[in-house]
């Protein structure tokens, strides 16, 4: 019989009702997470496995990751200090032969000089990793509203995003640390977010739009939704537009592969046109989307940071609006 086939039987028995003692607790866990992390089982195929609610075995997921993001803090605390001793051990070496005469000690100053710079920098991370930690950020709802409304803009598209590429998002707006925007993306789901969250093509994702009518950011027939769908439905023509004149190329000039570059060339130009008609109605219902953030210089950084988006005259654009 394979390994695998021992996983169909739960080493840990049904529980009938009750509490877990913290026997019972401990057993479950290990059995979680030789199932999880062994074998890459589902939550849901664990639970069926076991016999056992799936939110407890969410729950007892949750909490092994949580330990192993501590441990690989640590381990990344203990590297540096590590790293700072045997700096220092090499640093004594090196001084204690100048002293002896048994080196050049003039060559080697540059040596003990990269040594020091070494020794400092990674000081300053161990002390800026401290400082983040015990200074966590406090973001006002406000901003946290202004940051959702933009991003249901820009991916108006498809506004279901991965946590990573929230987080990404976040960095890029609050121009802060990777720590500074994991805090917040915790916040932004203990207002709500982990309750906006599904499976699409098996990926985790996070739907904004659901999680702004959660926080009433928007209502459904607010001005700012007919915007966002306005956009999607340009989206959608763009792209039609754009196929519709390959397709008629295809059909006059035969196999793109036989193209002459005269001929790549009035392409080309022609996409650019259908390209440049998106941007210029795109950029004024991103504008005019954006009135419903409450920070007038939060409006002004989004509408730089998205107009690299659709080009330098439809920044203008924005300008003009602004104005």
């Amino acid at each position: 019989m394979g390994k695998r086939s021992f996983t169909n039987m739960a080493l840990v028995q049904e529980k009938k009702g009750g509490p877990y003692s913290k026997d019972e607790r401990e057993k479950r866990q290990a059995e979680v997470s030789r199932l999880h992390f062994e074998f890459g089982y589902s939550a849901l195929k664990i639970s069926d496995l076991m016999k056992i609610n799936r939110n407890t075995i969410n729950a007892d997921i949750k909490y092994l990751y949580s330990n192993i993001k501590d441990e690989l803090k640590q381990n990344s605390e203990d590297f540096i200090l590590r790293q700072i001793g045997r700096l220092e051990a090499q640093r004594t070496r090196i001084i204690e032969k100048i002293n002896e005469n048994k080196i050049d000690g003039i060559r080697h100053d540059k040596l003990l000089l990269d040594i020091d710079a070494k020794i400092n920098t990674l000081v300053l991370r161990i002390n800026s990793d401290q400082k983040e930690k015990s200074n966590p950020v406090e973001i006002q709802e406000d901003v946290i509203k202004d940051i959702i409304l933009f991003l249901i803009i820009k991916y108006s598209k498809n506004y279901s995003l991965k946590k990573e590429e929230i987080i990404s998002e976040i960095i890029n707006l609050q121009q802060c640390t990777t720590i500074q925007a994991e805090t917040m993306f915790s916040q932004i789901e203990e207002l709500g977010l982990e309750y906006c969250k599904k499976f699409n093509s098996d990926e985790l994702v996070y739907d904004l739009l659901e999680f702004a009518y959660l926080r009433r950011y928007v209502n459904p027939k607010d001005e700012f939704v007919v915007k966002i769908n306005s956009l999607y439905i340009l989206d959608m023509h763009h792209e039609a537009e754009k196929t519709r004149v390959s397709k008629r190329y295809s059909e006059k000039y035969g196999d793109k592969k036989k193209w002459v570059d005269e001929t790549f060339a009035k392409h080309e130009e022609e996409q650019n046109k259908v390209v440049e008609k998106y941007a210029e109605k795109a950029s004024k219902i991103v504008a005019e989307a954006l009135e419903n953030l409450s920070d007038q210089k939060q409006v002004e950084n989004y509408l730089k940071y998205i107009s690299f988006f659709f080009g330098k005259e439809e920044e203008d654009g924005f300008k003009e609006f602004l104005e």
